[in-house]
């Protein structure tokens, strides 16, 4: 049975990733170093879908480097500041990278290691790892909504729902 629950949680997963990237890839080269929000929401969900898909917990890290800043820009959603505007290629090469980990992670697994606590170093997160991944697939589904929402609004168009990851 958990053979079956693995093979769901990686296709909606996925499917999420894949929304995500799908929206990043749409929007305008043009608008993407101009209207910087829609990098800024880029980046937040790039680093975090990573960072939530290591288990046990470690320190926050990225191959798109930042510094954690009380001096948020403009358009900046958190205190996670990117050292530079990275380009759309960049954040979507780091998606593809955390959606090979995240299909690593799910199905080779421990069974048992879905139901220990997983408890993040240098915060207050702490809850089992399979309630980690629906925690995780949520906030890229809310980032990937907030960017379809942005690329609707300044291009009229938007990417096709995926239904389930391959």
């Amino acid at each position: 049975m958990i053979t079956a629950y693995r093979e769901s949680l990686w296709k909606q997963f996925g499917a999420s990733i894949d929304m995500l990237t799908n929206a990043i890839s749409a929007y305008p080269e043009h608008l993407w170093y101009t209207r910087k929000k829609f990098f800024y929401i880029s980046y937040h969900v790039a680093v975090f879908l990573d960072y939530y898909l290591n288990v046990p917990a470690q320190p926050m890290s990225s191959p798109l480097p930042y510094t954690l800043s009380n001096d948020i820009p403009e358009d900046g959603i958190d205190d996670v500041v990117p050292n530079s505007i990275y380009s759309q290629h960049e954040i979507t090469t780091y998606l593809q990278a955390s959606r090979k980990k995240c299909h690593e992670v799910i199905t080779t697994l421990p069974e048992a290691a879905f139901t220990q606590q997983w408890i993040e170093i240098d915060g207050d997160k702490e809850m089992q790892v399979f309630e980690l991944f629906l925690y995780n697939m949520r906030h890229v589904q809310h980032h990937a909504g907030q960017l379809n929402m942005i690329l609707k609004r300044d291009t009229d168009s938007a990417p096709d729902w995926v239904s389930a990851a391959e």
